[in-house]
Protein backbone atom coordinates (compact mmCIF):
# COMPACT_ATOMS: atom_id res chain seq x y z
CA UNK A 1 0.00 0.00 0.00
CA UNK A 2 1.22 3.51 -0.51
CA UNK A 3 1.02 5.90 2.19
CA UNK A 4 0.85 9.35 2.59
CA UNK A 5 3.82 11.26 4.37
CA UNK A 6 2.02 14.49 5.52
CA UNK A 7 -1.78 13.98 6.02
CA UNK A 8 -1.97 17.73 5.88
CA UNK A 9 -4.26 18.58 3.16
CA UNK A 10 -7.06 16.20 2.58
CA UNK A 11 -7.70 15.91 -1.39
CA UNK A 12 -11.09 15.21 -3.41
CA UNK A 13 -10.76 11.86 -5.68
CA UNK A 14 -13.57 12.67 -7.80
CA UNK A 15 -13.87 16.53 -8.01
CA UNK A 16 -14.74 17.45 -11.26
CA UNK A 17 -17.75 14.85 -11.17
CA UNK A 18 -18.83 16.88 -8.20
CA UNK A 19 -19.13 20.87 -9.53
CA UNK A 20 -22.63 20.73 -10.60
CA UNK A 21 -23.48 19.43 -6.85
CA UNK A 22 -21.31 22.09 -5.59
CA UNK A 23 -22.72 25.20 -7.45
CA UNK A 24 -26.18 24.31 -6.15
CA UNK A 25 -24.57 23.91 -2.37
CA UNK A 26 -23.35 26.76 -2.39
CA UNK A 27 -26.41 28.70 -3.99
CA UNK A 28 -27.76 26.88 -0.49
CA UNK A 29 -24.98 28.27 1.17
CA UNK A 30 -25.29 32.35 -0.08
CA UNK A 31 -28.95 32.27 -0.02
CA UNK A 32 -29.18 31.91 3.51
CA UNK A 33 -26.48 34.10 4.44
CA UNK A 34 -27.76 36.70 2.40
CA UNK A 35 -30.75 36.24 4.71
CA UNK A 36 -28.30 36.47 7.23
CA UNK A 37 -27.18 40.49 6.23
CA UNK A 38 -30.89 41.54 5.39
CA UNK A 39 -31.80 40.99 8.74
CA UNK A 40 -28.70 42.26 10.11
CA UNK A 41 -29.17 45.69 8.31
CA UNK A 42 -32.90 45.75 9.26
CA UNK A 43 -31.55 45.33 12.85
CA UNK A 44 -33.26 42.06 13.32
CA UNK A 45 -31.41 38.81 15.09
CA UNK A 46 -29.90 37.45 12.19
CA UNK A 47 -30.47 33.47 11.15
CA UNK A 48 -27.87 31.32 12.13
CA UNK A 49 -25.37 31.11 8.77
CA UNK A 50 -25.19 26.70 9.89
CA UNK A 51 -29.08 26.66 8.42
CA UNK A 52 -27.74 25.52 4.93
CA UNK A 53 -25.21 22.99 6.86
CA UNK A 54 -28.47 20.61 6.59
CA UNK A 55 -27.34 19.75 2.70
CA UNK A 56 -24.10 17.83 4.33
CA UNK A 57 -24.89 14.85 6.30
CA UNK A 58 -21.61 12.92 7.54
CA UNK A 59 -23.89 10.57 8.30
CA UNK A 60 -25.39 8.72 4.95
CA UNK A 61 -22.47 10.54 3.25
CA UNK A 62 -18.88 9.70 3.45
CA UNK A 63 -18.00 12.42 0.97
CA UNK A 64 -20.29 14.98 2.80
CA UNK A 65 -17.21 17.04 4.32
CA UNK A 66 -15.31 17.35 0.88
CA UNK A 67 -18.46 18.41 -0.72
CA UNK A 68 -18.90 21.12 2.15
CA UNK A 69 -15.34 22.16 1.76
CA UNK A 70 -15.43 22.66 -1.91
CA UNK A 71 -18.90 24.37 -1.32
CA UNK A 72 -16.67 26.69 0.69
CA UNK A 73 -13.69 27.20 -1.62
CA UNK A 74 -16.07 28.40 -4.38
CA UNK A 75 -17.83 30.79 -2.18
CA UNK A 76 -14.20 32.37 -2.10
CA UNK A 77 -13.89 32.53 -5.95
CA UNK A 78 -16.75 33.96 -6.05
CA UNK A 79 -15.24 36.67 -3.44
CA UNK A 80 -18.20 36.14 -1.01
CA UNK A 81 -16.32 37.50 1.59
CA UNK A 82 -19.24 38.10 3.54
CA UNK A 83 -20.42 34.75 3.31
CA UNK A 84 -17.74 33.30 4.66
CA UNK A 85 -17.40 35.84 7.40
CA UNK A 86 -20.60 34.98 8.75
CA UNK A 87 -20.28 31.27 8.22
CA UNK A 88 -17.10 31.27 10.29
CA UNK A 89 -18.20 33.83 13.00
CA UNK A 90 -21.57 31.37 13.69
CA UNK A 91 -18.99 28.43 13.73
CA UNK A 92 -16.67 30.11 15.77
CA UNK A 93 -19.34 31.14 18.25
CA UNK A 94 -21.34 28.10 18.41
CA UNK A 95 -18.77 25.78 18.89
CA UNK A 96 -20.81 23.35 16.21
CA UNK A 97 -20.22 19.92 15.12
CA UNK A 98 -21.16 18.63 12.23
CA UNK A 99 -22.57 14.64 12.79
CA UNK A 100 -19.43 12.30 14.40
CA UNK A 101 -17.91 15.29 16.02
CA UNK A 102 -16.08 17.11 13.44
CA UNK A 103 -16.10 20.93 13.89
CA UNK A 104 -17.44 22.82 11.32
CA UNK A 105 -14.99 25.48 11.84
CA UNK A 106 -12.42 23.09 11.20
CA UNK A 107 -14.38 22.22 7.70
CA UNK A 108 -14.41 25.72 6.96
CA UNK A 109 -10.73 26.71 7.09
CA UNK A 110 -9.63 23.34 5.27
CA UNK A 111 -12.34 24.92 2.32
CA UNK A 112 -10.15 28.37 2.60
CA UNK A 113 -6.68 26.62 2.88
CA UNK A 114 -6.09 25.08 -0.52
CA UNK A 115 -7.05 25.62 -3.83
CA UNK A 116 -10.26 23.00 -4.50
CA UNK A 117 -11.44 20.41 -6.23
CA UNK A 118 -8.48 18.52 -7.44
CA UNK A 119 -4.79 18.48 -7.19
CA UNK A 120 -3.58 22.78 -7.61
CA UNK A 121 -1.04 23.79 -10.18
CA UNK A 122 0.86 26.18 -9.44
CA UNK A 123 -1.14 28.86 -11.27
CA UNK A 124 -3.87 27.59 -8.64
CA UNK A 125 -2.05 28.54 -5.93
CA UNK A 126 -1.50 32.05 -7.14
CA UNK A 127 -5.06 32.84 -7.68
CA UNK A 128 -6.21 31.24 -4.41
CA UNK A 129 -3.63 33.85 -2.46
CA UNK A 130 -4.83 36.55 -4.41
CA UNK A 131 -8.01 35.82 -3.34
CA UNK A 132 -7.67 35.81 0.21
CA UNK A 133 -5.04 38.79 0.20
CA UNK A 134 -7.90 40.82 -1.99
CA UNK A 135 -10.66 39.12 1.04
CA UNK A 136 -7.99 40.86 3.79
CA UNK A 137 -7.90 44.11 1.94
CA UNK A 138 -11.78 44.18 2.05
CA UNK A 139 -12.06 43.37 5.47
CA UNK A 140 -8.88 45.14 7.51
CA UNK A 141 -10.07 43.61 10.75
CA UNK A 142 -10.79 40.54 9.95
CA UNK A 143 -8.88 37.57 11.58
CA UNK A 144 -10.93 34.69 9.56
CA UNK A 145 -9.33 36.21 6.53
CA UNK A 146 -5.88 36.14 7.95
CA UNK A 147 -6.35 32.76 9.62
CA UNK A 148 -6.97 31.08 6.41
CA UNK A 149 -4.23 33.26 4.53
CA UNK A 150 -1.85 31.56 7.10
CA UNK A 151 -3.55 28.44 6.70
CA UNK A 152 -3.04 28.74 2.67
CA UNK A 153 0.73 29.38 3.53
CA UNK A 154 1.18 26.11 5.50
CA UNK A 155 -0.66 24.05 3.04
CA UNK A 156 1.15 26.13 0.07
CA UNK A 157 4.89 24.93 1.79
CA UNK A 158 4.17 21.56 2.31
CA UNK A 159 2.92 21.17 -1.20
CA UNK A 160 6.89 22.83 -2.01
CA UNK A 161 8.14 20.11 -0.15
CA UNK A 162 6.28 17.07 -0.98
CA UNK A 163 4.78 13.98 0.26
CA UNK A 164 8.12 12.02 -0.01
CA UNK A 165 11.07 10.87 3.18
CA UNK A 166 13.09 14.03 3.75
CA UNK A 167 15.61 12.61 1.65
CA UNK A 168 13.96 13.25 -1.34
CA UNK A 169 13.32 16.75 -0.43
CA UNK A 170 15.32 19.28 -3.05
CA UNK A 171 16.89 22.15 -1.89
CA UNK A 172 14.49 24.46 -3.40
CA UNK A 173 11.98 22.49 -1.50
CA UNK A 174 13.03 23.00 1.62
CA UNK A 175 13.94 26.34 0.81
CA UNK A 176 10.26 27.06 -0.19
CA UNK A 177 8.57 25.11 2.97
CA UNK A 178 10.20 27.25 5.25
CA UNK A 179 9.81 30.06 3.11
CA UNK A 180 5.96 29.68 3.51
CA UNK A 181 5.63 29.04 6.98
CA UNK A 182 7.78 31.91 8.11
CA UNK A 183 4.52 33.73 6.07
CA UNK A 184 1.84 32.28 7.65
CA UNK A 185 4.14 32.61 11.29
CA UNK A 186 4.02 36.63 10.69
CA UNK A 187 0.39 36.28 9.73
CA UNK A 188 -0.58 34.55 12.96
CA UNK A 189 1.97 36.61 14.58
CA UNK A 190 0.05 39.88 13.47
CA UNK A 191 -3.24 38.55 14.89
CA UNK A 192 -1.97 37.18 17.76
CA UNK A 193 -2.82 39.48 20.30
CA UNK A 194 -6.80 40.00 18.92
CA UNK A 195 -7.04 36.15 18.07
CA UNK A 196 -10.28 34.68 19.40
CA UNK A 197 -10.33 31.81 16.93
CA UNK A 198 -8.86 28.09 18.18
CA UNK A 199 -7.87 27.10 14.44
CA UNK A 200 -4.81 29.66 15.78
CA UNK A 201 -3.25 27.52 17.77
CA UNK A 202 -3.47 24.69 14.74
CA UNK A 203 -2.07 26.49 12.15
CA UNK A 204 0.99 27.59 14.57
CA UNK A 205 1.31 23.88 15.75
CA UNK A 206 1.54 23.04 11.49
CA UNK A 207 4.07 25.81 11.63
CA UNK A 208 6.03 24.42 14.31
CA UNK A 209 6.41 20.68 12.34
CA UNK A 210 7.27 22.65 9.21
CA UNK A 211 10.13 24.18 10.85
CA UNK A 212 10.74 21.72 13.10
CA UNK A 213 10.88 23.25 16.50
CA UNK A 214 12.03 21.10 19.55
CA UNK A 215 9.99 19.43 21.43
CA UNK A 216 10.17 20.75 24.44
CA UNK A 217 8.82 24.19 23.00
CA UNK A 218 6.21 22.00 20.69
CA UNK A 219 5.27 20.55 23.92
CA UNK A 220 4.42 24.10 25.53
CA UNK A 221 2.38 25.50 22.01
CA UNK A 222 0.22 22.25 22.14
CA UNK A 223 -0.28 23.15 26.24
CA UNK A 224 -1.63 26.95 25.54
CA UNK A 225 -3.37 25.27 22.66
CA UNK A 226 -5.76 22.80 25.34
CA UNK A 227 -5.83 26.02 27.87
CA UNK A 228 -7.38 27.55 25.28
CA UNK A 229 -9.68 25.56 24.13
CA UNK A 230 -9.61 22.22 25.55
CA UNK A 231 -12.80 20.37 23.17
CA UNK A 232 -10.60 21.19 20.45
CA UNK A 233 -9.32 17.28 19.20
CA UNK A 234 -7.23 18.38 16.79
CA UNK A 235 -4.25 20.40 18.67
CA UNK A 236 -4.06 16.47 20.03
CA UNK A 237 -4.06 14.57 16.98
CA UNK A 238 -1.06 17.42 15.89
CA UNK A 239 0.85 16.45 19.26
CA UNK A 240 0.29 13.04 19.16
CA UNK A 241 1.49 12.93 15.14
CA UNK A 242 4.17 14.84 15.74
CA UNK A 243 4.82 12.66 18.53
CA UNK A 244 5.30 9.88 16.24
CA UNK A 245 8.94 8.47 15.69
CA UNK A 246 9.56 9.68 11.73
CA UNK A 247 8.92 13.41 13.29
CA UNK A 248 10.36 14.43 17.08
CA UNK A 249 9.52 11.28 19.45
CA UNK A 250 9.87 7.70 20.29
CA UNK A 251 7.62 4.42 19.78
CA UNK A 252 5.06 4.29 21.87
CA UNK A 253 5.14 8.09 22.54
CA UNK A 254 2.25 8.95 20.84
CA UNK A 255 0.02 6.38 22.34
CA UNK A 256 0.98 7.27 25.68
CA UNK A 257 0.43 10.38 24.92
CA UNK A 258 -3.41 9.34 24.04
CA UNK A 259 -3.76 7.35 27.05
CA UNK A 260 -2.26 10.05 29.20
CA UNK A 261 -4.33 12.95 27.72
CA UNK A 262 -7.60 10.48 27.42
CA UNK A 263 -7.08 9.46 31.19
CA UNK A 264 -6.87 13.36 32.34
CA UNK A 265 -10.28 14.17 30.42
CA UNK A 266 -11.58 10.86 32.03
CA UNK A 267 -15.04 8.90 31.57
CA UNK A 268 -16.29 9.07 27.61
CA UNK A 269 -15.36 11.62 26.74
CA UNK A 270 -11.80 11.00 27.76
CA UNK A 271 -12.04 7.89 25.73
CA UNK A 272 -14.04 10.02 22.65
CA UNK A 273 -10.87 11.87 22.82
CA UNK A 274 -8.41 8.75 22.52
CA UNK A 275 -10.48 7.67 19.65
CA UNK A 276 -9.81 10.69 17.96
CA UNK A 277 -6.67 10.68 18.54
CA UNK A 278 -5.69 7.04 16.95
CA UNK A 279 -7.51 8.01 14.12
CA UNK A 280 -4.47 10.00 12.69
CA UNK A 281 -2.12 7.45 13.77
CA UNK A 282 -4.17 4.57 12.41
CA UNK A 283 -3.92 6.21 8.31
CA UNK A 284 -0.60 7.68 8.94
CA UNK A 285 1.16 4.07 8.12
CA UNK A 286 2.54 3.48 11.40
CA UNK A 287 2.18 0.02 12.06
CA UNK A 288 4.04 -0.59 14.88
CA UNK A 289 3.01 2.57 16.72
CA UNK A 290 -1.07 1.97 16.22
CA UNK A 291 -0.10 -1.53 18.12
CA UNK A 292 0.83 0.75 21.15
CA UNK A 293 -3.24 1.59 21.18
CA UNK A 294 -5.94 -0.30 23.15
CA UNK A 295 -8.29 -1.56 21.10
CA UNK A 296 -10.80 -2.23 23.67
CA UNK A 297 -10.44 1.21 24.78
CA UNK A 298 -10.61 2.16 21.27
CA UNK A 299 -13.76 0.37 20.63
CA UNK A 300 -15.31 2.22 23.96
CA UNK A 301 -14.45 5.77 22.87
CA UNK A 302 -16.08 5.08 19.14
CA UNK A 303 -18.96 3.94 20.68
CA UNK A 304 -19.07 7.34 22.81
CA UNK A 305 -18.27 9.42 20.05
CA UNK A 306 -21.89 7.87 18.27
CA UNK A 307 -23.77 8.29 21.70
CA UNK A 308 -22.97 12.26 21.73
CA UNK A 309 -22.31 13.32 18.28
CA UNK A 310 -24.87 10.71 16.06
CA UNK A 311 -23.09 9.22 13.46
CA UNK A 312 -20.88 9.55 10.68
CA UNK A 313 -19.65 7.25 7.66
CA UNK A 314 -15.90 9.06 8.07
CA UNK A 315 -15.45 7.67 11.61
CA UNK A 316 -16.87 3.96 10.59
CA UNK A 317 -14.06 4.03 8.33
CA UNK A 318 -11.53 4.45 10.64
CA UNK A 319 -13.23 2.07 13.09
CA UNK A 320 -13.16 -0.77 10.43
CA UNK A 321 -9.47 0.65 9.47
CA UNK A 322 -8.58 0.15 13.00
CA UNK A 323 -10.19 -3.34 13.64
CA UNK A 324 -8.22 -4.51 10.77
CA UNK A 325 -4.90 -3.15 11.82
CA UNK A 326 -5.81 -4.87 15.33
CA UNK A 327 -7.42 -8.26 13.47
CA UNK A 328 -10.48 -8.25 15.26
CA UNK A 329 -12.34 -9.11 12.01
CA UNK A 330 -15.75 -10.04 13.80
CA UNK A 331 -15.79 -5.95 14.55
CA UNK A 332 -14.40 -5.22 10.24
CA UNK A 333 -16.75 -6.88 9.33
CA UNK A 334 -20.03 -5.02 11.32
CA UNK A 335 -18.43 -2.11 10.32
CA UNK A 336 -17.95 -2.94 6.37
CA UNK A 337 -21.58 -4.15 6.38
CA UNK A 338 -22.65 -0.42 8.31
CA UNK A 339 -20.27 1.30 5.61
CA UNK A 340 -21.48 -0.57 2.32
CA UNK A 341 -19.73 0.84 -0.90
CA UNK A 342 -19.16 3.82 1.16
CA UNK A 343 -15.07 3.80 1.39
CA UNK A 344 -13.20 6.54 2.00
CA UNK A 345 -10.46 7.10 -0.43
CA UNK A 346 -7.98 9.52 1.61
CA UNK A 347 -8.31 6.97 3.94
CA UNK A 348 -8.08 3.18 2.39
CA UNK A 349 -6.01 5.01 -0.32
CA UNK A 350 -6.88 2.46 -3.32
CA UNK A 351 -10.38 0.61 -3.62
CA UNK A 352 -8.15 -3.00 -3.96
CA UNK A 353 -7.03 -2.54 -0.69
CA UNK A 354 -10.44 -1.76 0.75
CA UNK A 355 -11.88 -4.20 -1.25
CA UNK A 356 -9.32 -6.67 0.25
CA UNK A 357 -9.92 -5.75 3.75
CA UNK A 358 -13.58 -5.92 3.19
CA UNK A 359 -14.19 -9.19 1.73
CA UNK A 360 -11.51 -10.72 4.79
CA UNK A 361 -13.63 -9.23 6.93
CA UNK A 362 -16.89 -10.96 5.34
CA UNK A 363 -14.67 -14.32 5.63
CA UNK A 364 -13.35 -14.41 9.30
CA UNK A 365 -15.42 -11.94 10.77
CA UNK A 366 -18.32 -14.94 10.65
CA UNK A 367 -16.42 -17.39 11.77
CA UNK A 368 -14.88 -15.12 14.86
CA UNK A 369 -18.37 -14.25 16.25
CA UNK A 370 -19.33 -18.44 16.11
CA UNK A 371 -16.10 -19.10 18.18
CA UNK A 372 -16.84 -16.20 20.57
CA UNK A 373 -20.00 -17.21 21.12
CA UNK A 374 -19.14 -20.73 21.68
CA UNK A 375 -16.45 -19.87 24.34
CA UNK A 376 -19.42 -17.37 26.02
CA UNK A 377 -21.51 -20.16 25.95
CA UNK A 378 -19.12 -22.63 27.67
CA UNK A 379 -18.14 -20.29 30.25
CA UNK A 380 -21.83 -20.18 31.42
CA UNK A 381 -22.04 -23.49 31.73
CA UNK A 382 -18.51 -23.78 33.32
CA UNK A 383 -20.37 -21.65 36.24
CA UNK A 384 -23.16 -24.42 36.75
CA UNK A 385 -22.67 -27.46 39.22
CA UNK A 386 -23.64 -29.78 36.40
CA UNK A 387 -21.23 -28.03 33.80
CA UNK A 388 -18.23 -28.73 36.07
CA UNK A 389 -19.41 -31.92 36.69
CA UNK A 390 -19.46 -33.11 32.91
CA UNK A 391 -16.12 -30.95 32.56
CA UNK A 392 -13.81 -33.85 35.12
CA UNK A 393 -15.95 -36.39 32.71
CA UNK A 394 -14.50 -35.03 29.31
CA UNK A 395 -10.85 -34.37 31.43
CA UNK A 396 -10.58 -38.03 31.97
CA UNK A 397 -11.41 -38.48 28.15
CA UNK A 398 -9.16 -36.37 27.34
CA UNK A 399 -6.38 -38.14 29.07
CA UNK A 400 -6.19 -41.43 26.60
CA UNK A 401 -6.48 -39.27 23.67
CA UNK A 402 -3.37 -36.80 24.89
CA UNK A 403 -1.05 -39.73 26.09
CA UNK A 404 -0.38 -40.40 22.02
CA UNK A 405 0.26 -37.05 21.33
CA UNK A 406 2.81 -36.06 24.16
CA UNK A 407 4.96 -40.10 22.97
CA UNK A 408 4.83 -38.45 19.44
CA UNK A 409 5.76 -34.48 20.34
CA UNK A 410 6.09 -34.23 23.84
CA UNK A 411 5.12 -30.32 24.65
CA UNK A 412 4.66 -28.96 28.29
CA UNK A 413 2.89 -25.67 27.15
CA UNK A 414 -0.89 -25.58 28.84
CA UNK A 415 -3.41 -24.90 26.26
CA UNK A 416 -6.95 -24.18 26.81
CA UNK A 417 -9.53 -26.12 24.62
CA UNK A 418 -12.97 -25.57 23.68
CA UNK A 419 -15.29 -28.24 22.67
CA UNK A 420 -18.90 -28.54 21.56
CA UNK A 421 -20.30 -32.16 22.27
CA UNK A 422 -23.57 -33.58 20.41
CA UNK A 423 -26.50 -35.04 22.04
CA UNK A 424 -24.27 -38.47 21.50
CA UNK A 425 -21.54 -37.81 22.85
CA UNK A 426 -20.06 -36.97 19.55
CA UNK A 427 -17.46 -33.65 18.85
CA UNK A 428 -19.21 -30.92 16.30
CA UNK A 429 -16.58 -28.07 17.39
CA UNK A 430 -12.91 -27.98 18.55
CA UNK A 431 -10.59 -25.07 18.80
CA UNK A 432 -7.45 -24.24 20.92
CA UNK A 433 -7.39 -20.82 22.20
CA UNK A 434 -3.43 -21.33 22.82
CA UNK A 435 -1.46 -23.16 20.73
CA UNK A 436 0.59 -26.56 20.98
CA UNK A 437 1.81 -29.26 18.77
CA UNK A 438 -0.05 -30.93 21.57
CA UNK A 439 -2.82 -29.51 21.07
CA UNK A 440 -2.94 -29.14 17.31
CA UNK A 441 -2.25 -33.34 17.72
CA UNK A 442 -5.44 -33.63 20.23
CA UNK A 443 -7.84 -31.54 17.80
CA UNK A 444 -6.63 -33.38 15.11
CA UNK A 445 -7.96 -36.91 16.92
CA UNK A 446 -11.34 -35.05 17.66
CA UNK A 447 -11.53 -33.66 13.65
CA UNK A 448 -10.96 -37.72 12.81
CA UNK A 449 -13.86 -38.45 15.28
CA UNK A 450 -15.90 -35.69 13.57
CA UNK A 451 -15.64 -36.86 10.54
CA UNK A 452 -16.53 -40.59 11.38
CA UNK A 453 -19.37 -39.71 13.48
CA UNK A 454 -17.89 -41.48 16.56
CA UNK A 455 -18.86 -41.40 20.26
CA UNK A 456 -16.20 -39.69 22.30
CA UNK A 457 -17.13 -38.05 25.21
CA UNK A 458 -20.26 -39.31 27.40
CA UNK A 459 -23.54 -37.13 26.75
CA UNK A 460 -24.16 -34.07 28.33
CA UNK A 461 -26.24 -32.22 29.75
CA UNK A 462 -27.94 -30.90 26.96
CA UNK A 463 -27.23 -30.50 23.45
CA UNK A 464 -25.08 -29.14 22.09
CA UNK A 465 -22.80 -28.48 25.21
CA UNK A 466 -19.82 -26.05 25.07
CA UNK A 467 -17.16 -27.38 27.23
CA UNK A 468 -13.81 -25.12 28.27
CA UNK A 469 -10.88 -26.87 30.47
CA UNK A 470 -7.12 -25.80 30.80
CA UNK A 471 -5.12 -29.06 29.46
CA UNK A 472 -1.73 -30.09 31.21
CA UNK A 473 0.52 -31.86 29.32
CA UNK A 474 2.58 -32.57 32.27
CA UNK A 475 0.22 -34.27 34.03
CA UNK A 476 -0.58 -36.66 31.77
CA UNK A 477 3.08 -37.05 31.77
CA UNK A 478 3.54 -37.56 35.18
CA UNK A 479 0.32 -40.53 35.21
CA UNK A 480 2.11 -42.28 32.74
CA UNK A 481 4.97 -42.95 34.87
Amino acid sequence: MTCRRLPLIRRCACAESRLAAIAALVFLLSSAIHGYAADSRAGRSPHPCSFSDSAFVPATDVNALDAYEDAISQLLKQEKFADLECLADAARTGKTRFSGGIWKLREIYDGLGTPRPGQPTADDWKKHLKLIERWTDDYPDSNTARIALAQSYVNYGWDARGGGTSDDVSQSGWKLLHDRMEKAKKVLDEISTTNTDPTWYLIMQQVAQGEDWDLPKTAALFQQAAAFEPDFQYYYRMYAFVLQPKWSGQEGDAARFAGESADRVGGDAGDILYFQIAAVIACACQESEFGHFSWPRLQRGFAALEKKFGPSLNNVNSFALMACKFGDWEVADAAFKRMGDNWQKDLWITEAWFKQNRDTAAQVGPMALHVRTLFQSAEANMQTPEGLAYRDKVRETLVAIEKPCMEKQPDPAIFQLLIQVEKDGSVSDGRAKTQSTVAQCVLGILYASHLKNETVFPPPPKAPYAVVLDVNPATVSAAAK
